[in-house]
């Protein structure tokens, strides 16, 4: 995956947060989520590489666990976003 198609993913990942967010305000798991994928998106931009913050990143567990049955498309998308934090993760 390219550096712009990462970026496009995480991107449509938040949205699909911000639209759960809007049905569930307040939720943890949600709001955990958020955070995740905005610290994906920074680390994505520029950001430092902080492969501690990688390393905890949980998006795939927290979407079976609180996403699947609520929206399954975000809950693809988050699973997709994980493996990218997994790659990340890996890389140099």
């Amino acid at each position: 995956m390219t550096d712009s198609e990462r970026l496009q993913l995480f991107r449509r990942a938040l949205e699909a947060i911000a639209r759960l967010e809007k049905s569930y305000p307040d939720f943890l798991p949600f709001l955990s989520i958020h955070a995740q994928l905005d610290f994906l998106l920074g680390q994505a931009t520029g950001a430092p590489r902080d492969r501690a913050g990688l390393a905890r990143i949980n998006l795939g567990r927290l979407a079976v666990h609180e996403v699947e049955g609520r929206d399954d498309a975000a809950a693809d998308l988050f699973h997709q976003v994980s493996g990218e934090a997994r790659k990340m993760h890996a890389e140099p």
